[in-house]
């Protein structure tokens, strides 16, 4: 399937989870794609691996998230798809969570999509679509990540703002929403986590856990002209997770 020749895309942090398979997705749809993190050593294999472009950019940079812009148009020879992915998790309540953790969790999952926007919008015509990445934990909040559920949350409303600004010009601005999403969120404020053990995951009603790639061909939809008219929609998918209260309880009754 090559719905997607002839588009150029970028998606920021690409080196790990959804970020890495969304970039393979593109590839696969016949994209060509740019792909931004901080460390090129993680980023080695899925650039081989794909073809895709690396460009090392920190998304709490403003200057960097500029030049990563420039530098995926100059390599694309345009832009077409933007996936401003980079995110960053962190545990702990809200009366606990310090100033440089808000600084880390806005600047990283609310201000470098914002920003991400306006450096790319110079260079995005009509027919070019924005995927943002929200969170089922901005549906229903989870005190354990109480911080990061209020920034994903701003993430909706940005999504929503965006798609009615730039509806006018050509431009589709939507979100995935992901629920527990294997191989599992890495990156946290000040830290980077091993892998967590899927298998201990509460099950969706499904009981199947949602895995990146399903997010991927999620944005690949989006950003294909099979969505093109779906702008301003939050879209989630956690296999039913969020669809009810006490529905983290459904499979593991029924499997009983």
């Amino acid at each position: 399937m090559n719905r997607l020749e002839h588009r150029r895309a970028l998606v920021t942090g690409g080196t790990s989870g959804i970020g890495a398979a969304a970039v393979r997705r593109l590839v696969a749809e016949g994209a060509r794609v740019a792909f931004t993190g901080r460390d090129p050593q993680r980023a080695g294999g899925i650039a081989e691996e794909t073809g895709a472009t690396f460009i090392t950019a920190d998304v709490r940079d403003p200057a960097a998230i500029r030049r990563s812009v420039a530098a995926a148009v100059d390599a694309l020879g345009g832009l077409d798809i933007l996936v401003p992915n980079a995110g960053v998790l962190h545990h702990g309540p809200l009366g606990e969570t310090t100033d440089a953790a808000w600084d880390a969790l806005l600047e990283t999952n609310l201000l470098a999509p914002i920003l991400y926007v306006q450096a790319a919008l110079p260079h995005l015509g009509a027919g070019s679509s924005v995927v943002l990445i929200g969170s089922d934990g901005s549906v229903w909040g989870e005190i354990e990540i109480a911080a990061y559920c209020v920034t994903k949350r701003a993430v909706h409303m940005l999504t929503r703002m965006l798609a009615v600004e730039l509806g006018p010009r050509g431009i589709r601005v939507n979100a995935v929403c992901p629920g527990d999403t294997a191989p599992g969120m890495v990156t946290g404020v000040g830290d980077r986590a091993a892998l967590p053990d899927v298998s201990t995951w509460t099950k969706p009603p499904t009981g199947i856990t949602v895995h990146a790639d399903e997010i991927a061909a999620a944005i690949a939809f989006l950003v294909s002209d099979d969505a093109r008219s779906t702008n301003g929609t939050e879209l989630l998918i956690d296999g039913g997770m969020k669809a009810a209260l006490r529905a983290n309880t459904v499979w593991a009754e029924a499997s009983r």
